[in-house]
């Protein structure tokens, strides 16, 4: 095991826990990536990728989204660990994951002993907090490991107070600003009230277990840092561009007509 966190972290993923297959298996997510995991896996290789880069918020973005694409950068890192350690168990099948997955990653993580589950669903990491990208490499190689019991956030509630749509996941704030097409008035006023083109970290920002957490180590995260979105901006590797540039450019013009 300290042979495989060596490895990861040579990749600069500094940040490893461990749970087993068959602690996840009954909760995998429907995915079309289901069809890459390893036949007989037996332990998630968890990885934490935390992206807050500086103590105060954006201005009119998520953080999430205020660097460059975690899908790129995440993803390499866990594309080369996977081949590293391929070339060290050559016997095993190493398949990574990042955000496409089959894998309940807040389950996953919750049984590492890396963190804990808020109420908002989102995984809070001991160090990191809830500002982190979670990812695993699946594998078929048997570390004879014990899963952690899952526990919980302090249960404070100012997340939900918080939120504008009360924690709903179908009226979430996130998913509005990433929806295509015309919006309606209600969404645009959600909009307009947050001052947030992508994304939302409401909940995440009032969460007092956030408080006092380590700002992200990833290099790449905090030499691509933005501050605030601007409609002028090159859009090249921003998680954002997966919808297309007009979507995004829609709700910066919400929020710039309704002040």
């Amino acid at each position: 095991m300290e042979r495989i966190i060596e490895i990861l972290n040579s990749c600069g993923i500094n940040r490893v826990g461990f749970c087993t297959y068959e602690g996840v298996k009954n909760a995998l997510l429907p995915c079309r990536n289901s069809a890459r995991l390893p036949q007989n896996s037996k332990t998630v290789i968890c990885a934490v990728f935390p992206y807050r880069v500086e103590s105060a918020p954006p201005k009119n973005i998520s953080r999430y989204a205020a660097t460059k694409d975690y899908h790129l950068v995440c993803g390499e890192m866990l594309n080369t660990a996977a081949e590293k350690l391929k070339a060290l168990f050559p016997e095993n099948a190493f398949e990574p994951f990042i955000d496409n997955s089959p894998i309940n990653e807040v389950l996953a993580l919750s049984k590492t002993g890396l963190g804990r589950v808020g109420q908002n669903g989102l995984f809070i990491d001991d160090r990191f907090g809830s500002f982190v990208f979670l990812g695993e490499i699946v594998t078929d190689l048997d570390l004879k490991i014990a899963d952690h019991s899952p526990t919980h956030c302090l249960g404070c509630g100012k997340c939900k107070a918080a939120c504008p749509v009360g924690l709903k996941n179908e009226d979430c704030l996130s998913k509005i600003t990433q929806q295509k097409g015309e919006l309606s008035a209600e969404q645009q006023a959600v909009i307009k009230k947050s001052g947030c083109v992508w994304g939302c970290d409401i909940c995440s920002e009032v969460c007092p277990e956030n408080n006092g957490k380590d700002l992200t180590d990833i290099a790449e995260f905090i030499s691509s840092y933005r501050s605030c979105f601007s409609p002028t901006e090159d859009f090249c590797d921003r998680a954002y561009t997966w919808r297309g540039g007009k979507v995004i450019l829609r709700n910066y013009e919400i929020i710039k007509n309704g002040k």
